[in-house]
This record gives structure tokens, C-alpha cells and sequence, in this order.
């Protein structure tokens, strides 16, 4: 069963493949007219808009990246109500030197001597992580151009009640470094890595705290927050590095990596299968150009930088199981931005949104998972996003995709993982806009687990018409190290 189960992943990568060279060709390139985004209002003030793909991506490197939140000690928000699950102190031998062999640790630097086991044990737990990627374009206009970078993340949780006896309380912060690595442009407006960022940063990334309530039905969370992470992720797609896979491109003003915001996040657990949820952040850097994710909250009620907010929701349900399927999710949300963006046609929008929605599931599991244990995630996932936008404003109108991950791919491989992904972009037809065909973007990848702590990545991308037809179609190869401490 485990080898049918691989087999039907690779099944689906050379039937998707087919369809999008396919498209691809069928496609008709058209030439891009490249328009002023930043113009001044009838005050004089500077409106910034995304009028054109270099605008665009100027945007999604600076806002909407977008770093799915599968680093060690970073977690999405919780999507039910459930205790989470805490393995019993003492289960296993401790990560050191005279217990267990370097090569079975989860975390490079083990358990520091027993000083890890007691101050996590206290209520103090930090997690620490090295992401090294190097990029080459094999395809393309730009063929041969490589690149690398890194993102090193520093993170630490403070369980409030086990530190003060303050029940359902949590402070986390998040320290990133990272550069992201100059060339290796292959001309998509889909970014390849999730880490790519233009130049670096050295900064607190995130400061928030966190309190439930009633008897775990309400959720509190406010401070400096990566907005991926409450809103638009997929766990089953946690394992690709397109950028899109993270959250739809469509959801361009998203205050994420490398730009998280100070915002304030409810969600409430009317039942143990439903969540509701809302945020409201600062939304200075999608269109002001004010790097949220360096700053504090300066600029969230108002200054005279910025006083745009974003504002987003989502609504889910969440299901151990449904017939032959476990572990589904299906979610809706809807977000604005309150700023002034450019239209194609010149004229002024004061506020633009969108909506998304998403759904996975497991389609078939191993013997011995239990679908209530969230972290055996063992088993082969589908899953499938779409965004839309306002068109007047956004460069992309729509965006639709797919994709499939397995977690344990061959015996004795059991946390490998490995997946295909497949998603377009429909650029905005406005009158004015000038965007050529849809962009394809097809990856596969497999994540060798070397030991606990250390991962290589492997990970290949077809593009086909980047940007609309701007360039080239291409392909581009990642190898990616992945090193947890």
C-alpha cells in the first residue's frame, strides 16, 4: 500500500505535467505595457498601486512572500479546540551524548546536558533553525543565473502557566536573519523560494501573546504576528517552497515573511469542529512601503507614514473523519486593505479585497495513525487553493491550484516526504492592464531526512509564460538544507 501510494503521486506528476506544457504551448505570449504605479492624489499625497508585474513583485518580495509556518516552534493558530498534546516528560532517553547517538537527535544541539529538559519543563522552550538554499536556473531567458541565500530563525515560547499559573497564556518571540541570495531570476511573478527576499534583514519578526478562554472556545492573540499563520496556510502544503503554496498570491497584502505586523487575532470554537476567526494588522507595508517586519507597532492606529489597516477572516471546519477520507479541512475567507491603490486606468481606489478558499484532506493513511493525534501526519494528502482579487487593482484576478503530498514515502522512510504542485495565475484583464497569457507553475519535490535534524531538500520548477509571457519559459533547480538546533 505504502508503494501504491507513491506511485499515485508520481502518476499525477507526469499527467500534470503533460497538461501544463500543454497549456503552455497552446498559450499566446503577449508583450506587457509597463504603467507608473506611484502617482500623487488630488492632495499631492503619493498613491502607490500594483499597475504593472515589476510593481507587483516589488510588493510580493516586500509583503507577501510568505513563509509557511513549518520551522521548529513555529505553529499555525490552532483550528480546533483540542489539549494539545504534550509527550510525558521522561518517555524517551534524553538527546545527549551519553543517552542517545548524535544521529537520532531531533535538534543538532541535543539537550544541552539536561539544561534543555529542565528550563522546557519550567515552561521555557526555545527552538533555533538554519534554512541554506542554493537555486540555478537550468531554462530560460535567464539560463545559468544561480543564487543563494539563508534564513536563520531564533525562536522562544513562554507557557505562562506553567511560569505564572496564568491557564491558556502563551508570549512567543521570533528572531530572523536572513539574505535572500541575488540572482537566479527566472522572470515568474510566482516566487520560486519561500525565503526569497530582496537584499536582507536582521530583525524581531515576531512578539506576540496569546490567551485562551472559555474553556478553550475563544482564542486571543495580539502583538507582533506572521499573518501566514492564522490565515491561508494548508499544513498538507507545508512542504513546497513556491511561494504560493504558502497562501494565494491573490491575498497580495498579507502582512507575512518577510513583513509581519502588530495586529489583534480572535477566533472563536463554537463547536469542536468549527472555528471562526478575525484579525486586524497594520497594513503600512503593501502599500506605504513601510518595512512592518523591523518595526514595532509605531505605525498600527496612525502616524504620518501610514494609517492603512488589513483586515481578514476565515471560517473552517475541521473533521477527524469523512467516509474514506481523515483529517479534512475545508475553510472561506474574505480580506481588505483600507490604503489608496492605483487602478489600471489611472483612477483611485480607496480600499481593495479579496476572498480565498481552501480544503485538504488525507486520502490514505498507514496502520497504527491515529487521525485524533495531529502530529502522526503520516500518510498521502491532497489538497487545493483559490484566490480572487479585485482585477481594477491587483495584478493577479485569480489563482487556482492544486497538489498532493505524501509524509513516509518507502519502508522504513517514514518521516520522508515528497509532492507535486501545480498552480495558475490568472492575471487582471482591465482595461489598461496589459498582461499577457496566465502563468503556469508546476514543482516536485523530496525531503530526505538524513537524521532528525537535518534535512536536504531536492526541488524542481517548471514555469510556463513567467509574467505573463515576459519571459522565457523555464526551469529551475533548488537544493535545500534544512538544519534544526
Amino acid at each position: 500500500m505504502h508503494h501504491q501510494a507513491v506511485r499515485v503521486i508520481f502518476t499525477s506528476f507526469h499527467t500534470a505535467v503533460a497538461v501544463a506544457l500543454s497549456v503552455a504551448d497552446c498559450a499566446s505570449a503577449a508583450s506587457v505595457s509597463i504603467t507608473e504605479s506611484t502617482v500623487p492624489d488630488d492632495d499631492g499625497v503619493m498613491v502607490t498601486g500594483v499597475a504593472d508585474i515589476t510593481d507587483a513583485a516589488e510588493l510580493v518580495h516586500a509583503a507577501a512572500v510568505g513563509l509557511p509556518p513549518v520551522l521548529p516552534g513555529q505553529k499555525a493558530g490552532a483550528r480546533d479546540r483540542g489539549i494539545p498534546t504534550v509527550p510525558e516528560a521522561g518517555a524517551s532517553a534524553r538527546e545527549w551524548f551519553d543517552q542517545q547517538p548524535w544521529t537520532a537527535w531531533t535538534r543538532a544541539t541535543g539537550d544541552w546536558a539536561g539544561m534543555r529538559t529542565s528550563i522546557e519543563e519550567a515552561g521555557v522552550k526555545f527552538s533555533g533553525s538554519a534554512v541554506t538554499e542554493g537555486s540555478r536556473v537550468l531554462r530560460g531567458s535567464t539560463a545559468s543565473n544561480s543564487a543563494l541565500r539563508f534564513l536563520v530563525d531564533l525562536n522562544l515560547a513562554l507557557d505562562l502557566e506553567m511560569l505564572a499559573g496564568l491557564a491558556g497564556a502563551t508570549v512567543f518571540l521570533d528572531f530572523q536573519t536572513a539574505n535572500g541570495g541575488d540572482g537566479a531570476n527566472n522572470g515568474g511573478f510566482q516566487t520560486y523560494s519561500n525565503i526569497k527576499i530582496d537584499g536582507s534583514i536582521t530583525q524581531i519578526s515576531q512578539l506576540w501573546y496569546e490567551q485562551w478562554f472559555a474553556s478553550r472556545g475563544l482564542r486571543l492573540k495580539a502583538g507582533k504576528v506572521d499573518a501566514n499563520s492564522e490565515f491561508g496556510a494548508i499544513a498538507a502544503a507545508g512542504g513546497f517552497i513556491n511561494a504560493s503554496a504558502g497562501f494565494s498570491p491573490a491575498i497580495f497584502a498579507l502582512p507575512t515573511y518577510p513583513n509581519p505586523a502588530t495586529s489583534v487575532n480572535l477566533f472563536g470554537y463554537p463547536t469542536e469542529s468549527v472555528y471562526i476567526g478575525a484579525g486586524i494588522y497594520d497594513g503600512a507595508s503593501a502599500v506605504d512601503g513601510i518595512p512592518t517586519g523591523s518595526r514595532g507597532p509605531a505605525t498600527f492606529l496612525s502616524d504620518d507614514q501610514s494609517d492603512d489597516w488589513f483586515m481578514i477572516g476565515e471560517a473552517g471546519i475541521t473533521l477527524p473523519e469523512a467516509g474514506p477520507l481523515s483529517s479534512v479541512r475545508g475553510a472561506v475567507g474574505a480580506w481588505w486593505h483600507t490604503g489608496q491603490f492605483e487602478t489600471f486606468d489611472g483612477a483611485t481606489a480607496n480600499g481593495t479585497g479579496g476572498f480565498y478558499a481552501l480544503a485538504e484532506a488525507r486520502l490514505w493513511k498507514p496502520d497504527g495513525v491515529k487521525c485524533e493525534n495531529g502530529c502522526d501526519r503520516r500518510g498521502l494528502w491532497m489538497f487545493g487553493q483559490l484566490g480572487f482579487a479585485n482585477a481594477d487593482v491587483s495584478t493577479v484576478a485569480g489563482q487556482y491550484a492544486i497538489g498532493s503530498s505524501i509524509v513516509g514515502t518507502f519502508a522504513g522512510r517514514d518521516d520522508d516526504t515528497a509532492g507535486i504542485y501545480l498552480s495558475i495565475v490568472d492575471f487582471s484583464n482591465a482595461p489598461g492592464a496589459g498582461f499577457g497569457s496566465n502563468e503556469c507553475a508546476l514543482e516536485i519535490y523530496y525531503d530526505f531526512v538524513v537524521t532528525p535534524s537535518l534535512h536536504i531538500k531536492p526541488d524542481l520548477q517548471w514555469f510556463g509564460n513567467p509574467s505573463g509571457g515576459q519571459s522565457d519559459n523555464s526551469l529551475v533547480a533548488t537544493m535545500r538544507c534544512t538544519i534544526s538546533f
